[in-house]
């Protein structure tokens, strides 16, 4: 067991070796910083003569996403990339099929101009390695990960490190930037930090101190394996890669929306320099006028997103059922999105006993290049979800699309709402948004009204343009902040 541990000091795992093919064996983190070999001088404050160059590193990148948080990250390369600033994109393997993860091919390609390199190791979605020990099969995966953004950086020559979210990959990345003198920035958008980090590292700390005080494998071996492990701790740390103490001092954080940035702070993340930019939607793809449809017409109802208890699907399904026969009638409800198997059984088994087949539509996971056709087909959207939200995509894309919304106000739902003048409704509250819901059916000039007011509201304060004017101000504000021609030191 320890030999696989020694084994991964050494050199890389065989698909990332074939994935950054110039890696090799022993590729310590100080060359990047010492040695820049045919490359030339590695000056971080420099920027090419197209602007910025910016590493954005994310757990999922379409194709391969769930939800809002990726989407955004693409929208923001992508757009990023057409202003004329250099991106790369490195981000996990998820979504490749295990036939393919030995193929370099399937790890890199183009996304709209972006380059996208999926070579990280993911941590939290199936299907994940099995067999024992995990502890040091985990060790070294992340230790890959490691050399893979060492190797990354020095290629790349990064002016920014762009951190999106971070959920399930490995933390050892974190602190290296800082290490380097390389700014970094993050965006936001979830609770991922305070539950995958902590304060300052604690949860990957804990882990790592398991793997080099031996606390792992038969307790009669223990001993034996404190002392080999101290000597591979020893090397790992000549190569610079942090496994004790994880500082957390990014350059600067941006919240997409105050509620998460006051998350962040009242579970003691508060950092030196954060601001927040609300997140936008790109208005092109998705405005449509507000429609007045026949009397006669149903009221067409959505629901987009997810399927987990969280974000309250069957509290929707709970408010149909309280209708009067007549009035569920006059609608119809249409659910857009895949999730959890037992929920999404749960929710279509609730269909069943509510006596509901004749009103609810189940279409599944819709692409995302489809979803302006269907807001475009639907009167109104509810947003019932009861977690901590940033700030949703779909309650935006739906306002600019002519929809009216109504919601929970669920974390940062509510600054939409503020903003917008929305209806609310209590979280799990089927009774209440059954009430709003016969209201919508009653008086359609309300729903009128309320769609007005939201397309307004995101027209004016939740463009994606707007959005980006902000971020690429940042962008440049941090970068500046680099005193021209710095290089990075190890201490």
């Amino acid at each position: 067991m320890i030999a696989c541990l020694e084994c991964s000091v050494r050199t890389l795992p065989d698909a990332r070796a074939r994935c950054f093919p110039r890696i090799g064996l022993r590729i310590h983190v100080q060359d990047i910083l010492l040695n820049h070999g045919d490359r030339g001088t590695f000056a971080y404050g420099a920027t090419t003569a197209s602007g910025m160059r910016v590493l954005v590193v994310t757990n999922l990148y379409p194709p391969h996403y769930h939800g809002g948080y990726e989407l955004r990250c693409a929208q923001v390369a992508e757009a990023l990339h057409s202003a004329g600033h250099t991106v790369q994109v490195l981000t996990s393997d998820y979504g490749i099929p295990p036939a393919s993860l030995r193929r370099p091919e399937r790890r890199t390609e183009e996304r709209q101009g972006v380059p996208v390199q999926r070579c990280l190791n993911q941590y939290l979605y199936p299907p994940q390695p099995t067999g024992r020990p995990w502890r040091v099969r985990q060790a070294r995966r992340e230790l890959a990960d490691a050399r893979v953004f060492a190797r990354t950086v020095k290629d790349f020559r990064p002016d920014i490190v762009n951190w999106w979210s971070m959920y399930g990959l490995s933390k050892l990345l974190l602190p290296l930037p800082h290490r380097w003198g390389v700014p970094d920035i993050h965006w936001i958008e979830h609770w991922w930090m305070i539950e995958d980090f902590d304060l300052e590292g604690e949860n990957p700390g804990a882990f790592w101190s398991a793997v080099w005080e031996g606390r792992w494998g038969p307790r009669i071996a223990r001993p034996g394996f404190r002392l080999i492990a101290k000597e591979r701790e020893w090397r790992v740390e000549r190569e610079g890669i942090p496994t004790r103490e994880f500082p957390n001092q990014p350059t600067h954080v941006c919240f997409v929306s105050e509620h998460m940035r006051t998350l962040y702070r009242e579970a003691g993340l508060d950092f030196a320099s954060s601001e927040v930019i609300h997140g936008g939607v790109p208005v092109d793809p998705f405005y449509q006028p507000v429609m007045t449809r026949p009397a006669s017409d149903r009221l067409r109802v959505l629901y987009v997103g997810q399927m987990t208890p969280d974000r309250g699907l069957h509290t929707v399904l709970e408010a149909l059922a309280h209708l009067d026969v007549g009035l569920r009638s006059k609608l119809s409800f249409t659910v857009a999105g895949g999730g959890q198997a037992a929920y999404e059984t749960r929710v279509k088994n609730q269909v069943e006993e509510l006596h509901l087949t004749d009103t609810v539509t189940f279409l599944g996971k819709i692409p995302h290049r489809d979803m302006p056709r269907l807001y475009k087909e639907h009167d109104l959207l509810v947003f019932p979800s009861m977690r901590d939200e940033g700030l949703p995509l779909t309650m935006v894309e739906a306002m600019l699309a002519g929809c009216a919304v109504i919601t929970t106000g669920s974390g940062g739902a509510a600054e939409v709402a503020t903003v917008a003048d929305l209806p609310l409704f209590p979280k799990g509250d089927a009774m209440a948004l059954s009430s709003l819901l016969a209201l919508m059916v009653l008086h359609p000039e309300r729903r009128l009204a309320i769609a007005s007011r939201g397309q307004k509201a995101a027209l004016d304060d939740f463009t994606f343009d707007r959005m980006m004017e902000r971020w690429v101000a940042t962008l440049d504000r941090v970068h500046q902040g680099t005193p021209a021609g710095a290089t990075p030191t190890i201490p």
